[in-house]
């Protein structure tokens, strides 16, 4: 049954389902603190009363950058509570970027730590509030301010169809925009996504993704929906995630692929032979490709563990995922449609493509978001109504995907990223899956650059275990075994590491591209006498 048959809720109104049934169960641990729902629940009321006080109405946008910690879990409720909108961002983007931010969404309040408030005071134009850490001079704390709201009444009016977030795009592939989530599609994700992982309140739930984007956000909103209980932790060391695994006896590890890099990055210490990971039931990941290299070192790190791949865009949080049991069988599959959502692959004319042939994503029913904030072109052009489904707006991803006999799904590219090269248009998924089946190559991007006697030439940046360059004679060699004349990169250039998008943790391609055509620029303008920039 598609979502659109379902009746229509809200995070706070899961959350009160929840309080009922677990009141003084732990939900949220953080270091050496933790809240019960009951505790949580009073918190947010008490922090939208003191964000009522600084003057923040339903539909004002607040945004939240915070390092991970119960006072931005407290926050983002908050938030919500008081009808507003909430707006995630990294802390570790620059004072510039978010600024940018502001401006754009006409940002009412930003709570942030203390340690910020002097950095971003102007890019806030002076709209700011300490969330986390000491009180500021002449600055509000809401820690302090919510104090005083205690035993405050909750006052949600929010429908399910009005915005609750915005949420920036990674910016992976251009500049990021405010993605508009009403209510029902927060709520949506957190049944959805707990139905087919079969979260339970038995479930702790490892908290090791940013809550500043929609997966790792998903975490917290399926703790309220299951009274399951998440366990926050900031990655640094590998060995104390794998330690927290086992101490506290964690069931399910919501991951990302750089992540999982970092989690075996081989400069650094492993998990200790002597730790029992036997409660892990599952093992989550999204946000990228899954290389065979990461599978098999979770796999030989989580023995009997089911490892679900998934698959989603932030305009429809969640769109497909692979059953552990078709893993073996499908290891570069994104599997199928999650319960309440139907896929299909278009071609241009917007007809259903035959097995095997490429055509573009479009996700209908569950989780379609409201658009983007402040850009009517680009809404129209991403959400659609199309004859087929009339009344009802569709989402056509971007994503080029083909589809197998057994209807599962395939990535093979941004439609927008795809080479074009000797007449041929090849997918930077197919030429990355290659490069990742070179022994000691860690990770891989594929891009094209202009060259105007074949179209394009292809480009692989790549890291490697030890973090030291291979002959680009043996990459050249490999592909040629191994793949088409004409899916033979012409260029391989070494990073020591990828860099990550701070929205939402993807590799970085936009700074990986800008960084190999810095490195490339003079070798391209004397061997082929065309302009890389």
């Amino acid at each position: 049954m598609l979502v659109a048959a379902r009746p229509m809720t809200t995070i706070p109104a899961q959350f009160e389902q929840t309080l009922s049934a677990f009141p003084d169960k732990t939900a949220v641990f953080g270091g050496d603190e933790s809240l019960t729902f009951r505790q949580l629940h009073a918190e947010a009321a008490a922090t939208a009363q003191a964000l009522a006080s600084l003057g923040v109405l339903a539909g004002d946008r607040v945004g939240i950058c915070m390092q991970k910690n119960l006072d931005q879990v407290i926050a983002i409720l908050g938030v919500l509570w008081a009808n507003a909108i909430f707006v995630p961002i990294h802390p570790v983007l620059h004072a510039e970027q978010i600024g940018h931010m502001v401006d754009d969404c006409d940002m009412k309040l930003l709570i942030t730590d203390s340690t910020r408030i002097t950095e971003l005071r102007d890019a806030t134009h002076g709209r700011i509030v300490v969330g986390h850490g000491p009180a500021e001079e002449e600055m509000p704390s809401l820690k302090e301010l919510r104090q005083k709201c205690r035993n405050a009444p909750v006052f949600f009016r929010a429908k399910p169809k009005n915005t609750a977030a915005i949420i920036y795009s990674s910016g992976s592939t251009g500049k990021p925009k405010g993605i508009m989530i009403s209510h029902r599609n927060l709520a949506d994700g957190s049944r959805i996504v707990a139905s087919y992982l079969g979260t339970k309140a038995t479930d702790r739930i490892a908290g090791v993704l940013s809550l500043n984007f929609d997966h790792g956000l998903n975490q917290l909103l399926q703790t309220l929906y299951a009274g399951a209980s998440l366990y926050l932790h900031n990655l640094i060391f590998p060995r104390d995630l794998f330690r927290l695994l086992a101490t506290k006896r964690i069931t399910a590890l919501p991951l990302m692929p750089v992540i999982i890099t970092r989690m075996f990055d081989p400069q650094l210490p492993g998990p200790d032979a002597d730790l029992d990971f036997s409660a892990l039931r599952y093992v989550s990941t999204t946000g990228g490709p899954v290389t065979a290299r990461m599978l098999d070192q979770l796999q030989r790190t989580f023995p009997g563990t089911d490892i679900v791949v998934m698959y989603g865009l932030t305009e429809a949080f969640r769109s497909s995922w692979l059953p552990p049991d078709q893993l073996s069988a499908r290891r570069t599959s994104i599997g199928k449609a999650i319960p309440e959502v139907e896929l299909y692959v278009l071609d241009d004319q917007g007809q259903d493509c035959p097995p095997g042939v490429p055509g573009q994503l479009v996700h209908r029913g569950g989780c379609v978001a409201k658009g983007y904030w402040n850009a009517p072109e680009a809404t129209a052009e991403r959400f659609r109504q199309i004859d087929r489904f009339p009344g009802e707006t569709v989402v056509f991803s971007g994503d080029l995907v083909r589809r197998d006999e057994e209807g599962y799904l395939y990535f093979l590219a941004r439609m927008d990223s795809m080479i074009k090269t000797r007449g041929f248009r090849v997918s930077p998924t197919e030429i990355e899956e290659h490069a990742h089946r070179f022994d000691g190559l860690l990770g891989a991007v594929a891009f094209g650059i202009d060259n105007p006697e074949i179209g394009q030439d292809i480009a692989v940046v790549y890291t490697t275990a030890d973090r030291t360059p291979l002959a680009s004679q043996v990459l050249t060699e490999h592909f040629r075994l191994g793949m088409p004349h004409h899916m033979v990169p012409r260029w391989f250039v070494h990073a020591e590491a990828f860099p990550a998008t701070a929205s939402q943790g993807k590799v970085d391609r936009v700074a990986v591209r800008r960084f190999a055509l810095e490195k490339l620029a003079g070798l391209c303008s004397v061997q082929h006498n065309h302009d890389c920039t």
